[in-house]
């Protein structure tokens, strides 16, 4: 399942993608989002309870549901 991860703009993303991955989550090699001065969204593929076991891990991540894009052309 596809993750929109939020965490603060200074996150050292390295680290923060190492300890997702003890709960099942790779981070995509896509470039973090920008959410104004203090906040950056990483997107992941990970487990369907995400927000829980990263609830249990104590990091300052919001964790969204990504999706896909459909134009519907």
């Amino acid at each position: 399942m596809k993750w929109l991860l939020t965490v603060p703009a200074d996150t050292d993303l390295g680290g923060l993608a190492a300890r997702l991955s003890t709960v099942g989550v790779t981070l995509l090699d896509v470039a973090p989002v920008p959410l104004g001065d203090d906040e950056v969204v990483v997107q992941g593929e990970g487990p369907a309870d995400l927000a829980a076991r990263v609830a249990d891990l104590g990091l300052p991540v919001r964790v969204n549901p990504g999706s896909e894009f459909d134009l519907g052309f």
